[in-house]
């Protein structure tokens, strides 16, 4: 049998392997076996590529690396000067991850570690050798340019534990962004992310956890009704009380230092969706949030937002407003992320049923065929009439069918990729499971599965893509925090010689 069609055999029973792999050890040594076969670990230890710019990125790690080993801090401030991006030479580009199975180019892993070294060795310098004020300049700015990452969480009501797996995986390998958003089921994520300590997440908190919930009842029956034990209603309130506490966003910041958002929708038509966090909603319980989030239309009612007022007892927030699922007006909020945090790079796990029809992976193509394109136009024309319709149908007082047609255009008018995207496929989970309907803890512990395999390939651009921005949050915080100290002391020490 000829070479080629052996090879051909061989890879593909490894990618069977890889798509059974239990645990990430096992997925790694497939991934590498595939590459070796294949030819991409040569690939990845040779700089050219027609994907990035290799001789820039070559020359920049070249003269970091010298100015390190020097302990030339001149030099070394100059050249991190020049520029800090995630993008720089097109190394950020997600065609370069899509190459191999296991990482990318060894000299885009170089290059980030090389900076995060210097990053390092500038914030420990001594203060003869970069005073503080210059430190705490650069280091502002070097924030302030590179920007930061967030992870959004969709909605996905039942599909929930594909987050779990997501989430798990992004903590156990400490690549879990600080800026974290999340819409119904997501905004459950959120919420426990917020408010839970490290230890308590790395212990596998999401590995573990089960919701209170019933596992094998009749979805169509609660929906309906008709179910003898259970309503939508309590379903949803045995949900939050699974994990909930009393917190609100500006205590859960201040217990755990993330910044958690959580998308709500108005049942209003003329207002606005709002994203709740510790800076535009500091006093609101996030259980009121995610009470509010996970309010599917139709399904539940809205309900009004609570937060603690100046004695410490809850008392309604916008008291004459309701809202809902905010999954159907602003699932990924990307642009406000942007404005609130300076978030310029998102990792989304997108799990809602109701959008993955329409999702693919642009970033992930090099060019638009008409096959891509198509779909587009078609769901364009579907959103027009939409539109059309709803507008005639309130012109003519036929109201009725008014706010169906808004939802399902709202949930069709967002974008729902980011840079680096973790999507439940279809073959991952039954339909069911989105109504919370599991035959068994079995398929609950396969969805939690599967969000970890569909992490495990994206692992190695989610690392470089966050190894920067969380050295400059982890410097910079540290070094206001030193600061503050500093500005402490002082004040303590004029007061005392004054008196």
């Amino acid at each position: 049998m000829d070479s080629s069609v052996v090879n051909s055999v061989r890879l593909k029973s490894i990618e069977r392997r890889m798509e059974k792999s239990l645990c990430f050890d096992d997925w790694v040594n497939n991934a590498k076996n595939h590459d070796e076969l294949s030819g991409r670990e040569q690939w990845k230890v040779e700089d050219d590529s027609s994907l990035y710019d290799s001789s820039e990125i070559r020359i920049r790690h070249d003269n970091l690396l010298r100015f390190l080993d020097e302990g030339n801090y001149s030099d070394l401030l100059y050249a991190l000067n020049e520029g800090i991006h995630g993008n720089m030479g097109g190394m950020g580009r997600p065609l370069l991850y899509a190459q191999s199975k296991l990482g990318t180019k060894q000299l885009i892993d170089d290059y980030v570690d090389v900076i995060v070294r210097s990053l390092h060795m500038i914030a420990c310098a001594s203060e003869k050798d970069v005073p503080f004020t210059e430190k705490l300049d650069f280091f502002r700015r070097a924030s302030h340019c590179y920007g930061r990452s967030a992870l959004m969480l969709s909605g996905g009501a039942g599909l929930i534990y594909f987050h779990h797996g997501v989430v798990q995986t992004l903590i156990d390998n400490e690549c879990l962004p600080n800026v974290i958003s999340g819409a119904s089921a997501g905004s459950i994520m959120a919420a426990q992310i917020g408010t839970m300590t490290n230890e308590e997440l790395r212990a596998g908190h999401f590995a573990n956890f089960k919701y209170d919930l019933p596992i094998d009842q009749n979805p169509m029956l609660v929906l309906s009704g008709l179910h003898e034990g259970y309503t939508p209603q309590l379903i949803k309130e045995m949900l939050i009380d699974s994990f909930s506490n009393d917190m609100t966003f500006q205590e859960a910041y201040e217990h755990t230092g993330r910044n958690i958002n959580v998308s709500i929708a108005p049942a209003e038509k003329h207002q606005t969706s709002r994203l709740m966090n510790a800076i535009t909603s500091p006093n609101v319980y996030i259980r009121s949030a995610i009470d509010a989030s996970a309010s599917v239309p139709g399904v539940v009612s809205p309900v009004t937002l609570y937060a603690k007022g100046k004695d410490g007892k809850a008392k309604p927030y916008l008291p004459s407003r309701k809202w809902y699922d905010g999954s159907f007006a602003e699932d990924l909020p990307a642009k406000r992320l942007s404005r609130l945090y300076g978030v310029n790079h998102y990792i989304v796990s997108l799990i809602n049923p109701l959008a993955s029809p329409f999702v693919s992976e642009p970033k992930l193509q090099k060019n638009k065929s008409v096959v891509r394109v198509l779909p587009k136009l078609i769901l364009d024309a579907l959103k027009d009439l939409m539109l059309r319709a709803e507008n005639t149908m309130s012109h003519y007082g036929s109201s009725f069918a008014s706010p169906a047609i808004l939802l399902a255009h709202a949930v069709l008018d967002q974008q729902y990729t980011g840079d680096i995207n973790i999507i439940l496929r279809k073959k991952d989970f039954h339909w069911r499971n989105a109504l919370f309907s599991y035959q068994g803890v079995s398929e609950i512990e396969d969805l939690i599965l599967a969000g970890r395999r569909n992490t495990w390939s994206k692992l190695a651009m989610i690392k470089n893509s966050t190894a920067i921005s969380q050295a400059l949050d982890g410097i910079l915080a540290e070094m206001e925090h030193t600061q503050e100290q500093n500005l402490m002391s002082m004040a303590n020490y004029q007061l005392s010689t004054a008196t």
